[in-house]
C-alpha cells in the first residue's frame, strides 16, 4: 500500500498515535527509511506481522522496498542510505496502514456530536442545510475544513472521501487543505438542484453542472498527486432526474468516481417512491 506522504500509524500497547513527517534525507531516491515491526493484512492473511523489517519510502511517498532487516547492508548500497538515516521504532511500537474513511461530510464537523434529536430529513432541514449554506464564506470554510482534516489525520485516517458543499470555491479550498497536510482524498462539490424545505441552499441544474465542471477542471489543474475530484449528487430527494443524468454523463466522460446516499431512512425511501 503506498504511503500518502505524511502518515499516522497506531502504536501498541500504549494506544497513542505517532505522527511521522517524512523529512527529506540526503540519500538519493528515498525520502525516509524505517526499521521495526510492520503489521498489515493480505489477501490470504487477516493479520500479517513482520518483525525486524526495514522499509524505504521514495521521493513520491510510495514504498520503495520492505525487506527483512538482515538485508539492510545490501539495501543501503542499492539505495544509497546510511545507518544514521534510519528511523527505528522502540519496544512495543509498530507500523500499520492508515485508516480509510469512505464517507465524511467535512462541512458537518462544526456540529458533530450534537443536534441528534431529529430523524434524518428533519435534521437536514433544521441543522445541516443552514450550516452548509455558510460555506460560501471562505474564512469560515477554512477554519472548519482545517480542523476536520487535522482531526482525521490525528485519529489515523490517511485517506478520506469527502462531501463538501454546493460552493465551488470552498470545495476547492478543502482539496487544498487535504493536500497541504498530506492526506490522500477524494473531494466532492455537492450537487443539489431541489430543496423545498430550505430554498436558500440549492442550485439550478445548469449551475450545478457548470460549477461541478469548474471544480473538476480547477482541481485537476493543480495536479495534486493525492487529491482527486469525485462527482457528488447529494441524494435522490435533492436532485432532479435531469441533473442526475447529466452528472452521470460527466462522470462517464471524465472517468471519475461517484458518491451519494441511498436508503438512509424509512422516511427517505418512502419519499423517493
Amino acid at each position: 500500500t503506498p504511503f500518502s506522504g505524511s502518515e499516522y500509524f497506531t502504536i501498541s500497547p500504549i494506544i497513542k498515535k505517532l505522527y511521522i513527517q517524512f523529512d527529506k534525507m540526503t540519500c538519493a531516491g528515498l525520502s525516509a527509511v524505517f526499521k521495526g515491526t510492520f503489521v498489515h493484512a493480505t489477501a490470504t492473511l487477516p493479520m500479517c506481522i513482520l518483525e525486524e523489517h526495514i522499509l524505504g519510502v521514495d521521493s513520491t511517498g510510495k514504498i520503495a522496498f520492505l525487506e527483512p532487516a538482515e538485508k539492510q547492508d545490501e539495501l543501503s548500497i542499492e539505495w544509497d542510505f546510511e545507518c544514521s538515516d534510519i528511523r527505528e521504532l522502540g519496544e512495543g511500537e509498530f507500523f500499520m496502514p492508515g485508516f480509510v474513511d469512505t464517507h465524511i461530510h467535512a462541512s458537518q464537523y462544526s456540529f458533530s456530536g450534537t443536534a441528534l434529536d431529529l430523524p434524518l430529513l428533519d435534521w437536514l432541514n433544521k441543522y445541516t442545510f443552514p450550516v452548509e449554506a455558510k460555506f460560501d464564506d471562505l474564512s469560515f470554510a477554512k477554519d472548519v475544513y482545517t480542523k476536520v482534516v487535522k482531526r482525521t489525520l490525528k485519529n489515523g485516517t490517511t485517506t478520506a472521501c469527502y462531501f463538501a458543499t454546493i460552493h465551488t470555491d470552498s470545495s476547492l479550498l478543502l482539496a487544498d487543505i487535504t493536500n497541504t497536510f498530506g492526506q490522500r482524498a477524494l473531494v466532492g462539490k455537492v450537487c443539489m438542484d431541489f430543496n423545498i424545505a430550505y430554498q436558500k441552499y440549492k442550485e439550478t441544474p445548469r449551475e450545478s453542472v457548470e460549477e461541478t465542471q469548474r471544480f473538476i477542471d480547477e482541481l485537476q489543474n493543480k495536479q495534486y498527486s493525492r487529491v482527486m475530484p469525485i462527482i457528488t449528487p447529494r441524494f435522490a430527494l435533492a436532485c432532479t432526474g435531469s441533473l442526475l443524468t447529466r452528472l452521470g454523463l460527466l462522470a462517464e466522460e471524465q472517468n471519475l468516481h461517484i458518491q451519494s446516499h441511498i436508503s438512509e431512512s424509512l422516511k427517505e425511501t418512502e419519499a423517493v417512491k
